[in-house]
């Protein structure tokens, strides 16, 4: 099974549709403002702790670009949708309204289970440093929707909440096409593609044979994380890698800098450290470093998280099961 592999399900809206009756006093777009304020979002079938949201421009995009009798007809194609006779359609606006699930864009993008119903907002602020990191992460989540690029690094001990915040950035993000990967795990989905080494880099080739097309190979796990549009990589640092491997992790960071993919590097290692006791500078090289410092506005976006690890508080709770 391939690690990277995302549900393309679960980055679905969810359409809710509805017949409102033609008001000769009211304007079309008054009315579907009118319907759109009234109506109360539900909790997500699959995460139930998690409200839908509205997506109002999709749904004002959905329900007044085009002509009513155009929605009516795109009703016509939808087989799961009854359809009034012509007659009743004529006194009836066909609105729709787009929502989406906060919890499923974060599962869509392969984040750990535990953090895909928390958010910003419920992040633990008790000091004054987990403060600085939560503001920190909402600028970087703003930063990267309002120009598209840049880089964070949030390193410290484990257990400081630098997943999580990584994780929260994600509900944020007005682009869907995120992915979270361990570090082991793309080694691991590294080393399983060592039988095309040809391809390890780059899809193959289309090629014909005869009467017969060969479509392109699958994308391979570096092809995948350099191009998705958010790519969040967590324990850097964690395994010792191969030189082939190392490689691999430096073209990938390398190809994410030159072509200004936002990114948000997470590791239990120091900046620094010492022979005995590596740290990023050392596991990553002085040049690769020097890069993602630049990527990160010199060091705005470089996060040290202190204190002890949040786990020791509420460990007491993980046997009573899932919250």
């Amino acid at each position: 099974m391939n690690v990277l592999h995302r549900d393309e399900f679960l980055s679905f809206a969810r359409i809710f549709s509805a017949e409102v009756p033609i008001d000769p006093t009211k304007t079309r777009e008054a009315l579907f403002d009118e319907w759109i304020a009234a109506l109360r979002p539900s909790c997500c079938g699959r995460h139930q702790r998690t409200r839908l949201v509205l997506d109002y421009d999709a749904s004002k995009v959905k329900s007044l670009s085009c002509e009513n009798s155009d929605n009516w007809y795109r009703r016509h194609m939808s087989p799961e949708c009854h359809v009034p006779d012509r007659e009743t359609r004529e006194k009836l606006y066909a609105f729709e309204a787009v929502y989406r699930c906060p919890a499923c864009h974060v599962e869509y993008a392969l984040c750990p289970p535990e953090f895909r119903e928390t958010s910003f907002d419920t992040f633990n602020t008790s000091t004054p440093e987990r403060t600085a990191a939560l503001a920190k992460a909402r600028e970087f989540a703003a930063q990267v929707n309002a120009r598209g690029c840049g880089f964070a690094l949030f390193v410290g001990m484990p257990g400081t909440g630098k997943t999580r915040l990584a994780c929260n950035a994600v509900r944020a993000l007005n682009n869907n096409d995120v992915l979270y990967v361990r570090q082991s795990q793309l080694t691991r989905a590294l080393r399983a593609t060592y039988g095309r080494k040809d391809v390890i880099l780059h899809r193959a080739q289309r090629q014909d044979q005869g009467d017969l097309v060969l479509d392109e190979e699958s994308p391979t796990p570096v092809a995948i994380v350099q191009k998705v549009r958010f790519l969040i990589l967590d324990e850097i640092g964690c395994v010792s890698l191969a030189d082939d491997e190392r490689l691999l992790l430096d073209e990938l960071l390398k190809y994410r800098y030159e072509h200004r993919k936002p990114t948000i590097l997470v590791s239990n290692l120091p900046l620094t450290g010492t022979t005995e006791q590596p740290g990023l500078k050392e596991y990553l090289g002085d040049a690769l470093v020097d890069r993602i410092r630049e990527a990160t506005g010199n060091g705005k976006f470089i996060v040290q998280f202190t204190g002890i690890s949040y786990r020791l508080a509420v460990g007491g709770n993980y046997l009573d099961g899932p919250p």
